[in-house]
């Protein structure tokens, strides 16, 4: 080939190389991804509600280019299940209770700790786990796991409700067969207090309650309604020494691929949401104990007195559990606190 036609070659290549680039550029804006969420909670339940928020903000804030499709009452599978299908790639998506986190990561342990967050202080607790010192560190932690927490969805301070035992007192938990979540610091909450705790994934829970395997739960007041236990609990026992949070968290490799403009979209959607969800809590947890009142549950409010013997009772679980734990997330929990 001559000088002349090898020249003619090459300007043709380039040209046709850099016509190409604009189509490329566009086709790649162009493209559309799916987001798969697996969760347990039912229509009504607050973390699904903001998680359906979280599909409207991500739609709108990505013209469509996001497609979110959300998977409840657990029909993917227990939070542990959905979590191992998202770790190995083959869902995008879960929401995982902070109790279940912890088989994940020992990081999550310390947020199963009896009494970790004061009830009056929930706010700056989930501030810290969503934008401050306990996020950066659970972000750190999740990727070596290769998750991805995105948005933090608050569930209302957890109690005990039972079947058929009228429990007024500490000393009426001895001896009542309990489910419990596959957290070990769950299931030794319930010993601390002289309950046998089960555990059982929440798909097996009913079912459970109604055959009589366990006799009671831990669940909040807004989740009578939501899950219709006022069908099957007849008395609550409002502790409200467990607060879970259910982390979305996203199979990290996959958030890392997703264009820059679209992951940006996604983390304000997240922002948005859950702050939208928080502030639903004290509504429909007002709610939900005037639905158990209606529907007949009989809920056996604690004095200061019964409180401050729970605390005594669970400290063998610090005992244990304490060194065990992450501490530099039990200091950042605790000056979340402050």
């Amino acid at each position: 080939m001559n000088k002349f036609f090898k020249n003619l070659f090459v300007f043709g290549l380039v040209a046709a190389f850099g016509a190409s680039l604009p189509a490329n550029a566009d086709a790649a804006k162009e493209k559309k991804f799916q987001i798969r969420i697996s969760h347990t909670g039912s229509a009504s339940n607050e973390f699904s509600m903001g998680y359906e928020k979280f599909k409207e903000l991500v739609e709108q804030k990505t013209n469509g280019r996001v497609k979110i499709k959300i998977y409840p009452n657990a029909v993917l599978g227990s939070d542990r299940v959905a979590g191992e299908a998202v770790q190995q790639g083959n869902l995008e998506a879960v929401s995982i209770a902070t109790n279940i986190l912890s088989s994940f990561h020992p990081v999550a342990l310390a947020f199963d700790m009896p009494y970790i967050c004061d009830p009056a202080k929930m706010k700056p607790y989930l501030q810290s786990m969503a934008y401050g010192d306990i996020n950066k560190h659970l972000v750190e932690s999740l990727a070596t796991v290769n998750l991805y927490p995105f948005m933090f969805n608050a569930t209302a301070m957890r109690s005990w409700a039972f079947t058929k035992h009228n429990v007024a007192k500490p000393a009426d938990l001895k001896g009542i067969k309990i489910r419990a979540t596959p957290s070990p610091i769950d299931i030794a909450n319930c010993k601390a207090v002289g309950m046998n705790p089960t555990a059982l994934t929440f798909d097996a829970t009913y079912p459970a309650l109604q055959n009589g395997a366990v006799e009671g739960e831990l669940l909040s007041y807004s989740s009578f309604e939501a899950w219709k236990r006022d069908e099957i609990l007849k008395c609550m026992y409002p502790t409200q020494h467990n607060f879970p949070i259910h982390v979305g968290c996203i199979n990290k490799t996959y958030f890392d691929s997703l264009p820059a403009d679209l992951q940006k979209a996604i983390m304000e959607a997240a922002k948005e949401a859950q702050e939208w969800e928080w502030n639903l809590l004290a509504d429909l947890e007002k709610k939900g104990l005037e639905y158990c009142q209606k529907t007949g549950v009989k809920v056996n409010f604690l004095d200061d007195a019964q409180k401050a013997e729970l605390v005594k009772m669970f400290k063998p679980v610090w005992d244990e559990f304490g060194p065990k734990l992450d501490s530099k997330m039990v200091t950042l929990i605790q000056e979340s606190q402050k």
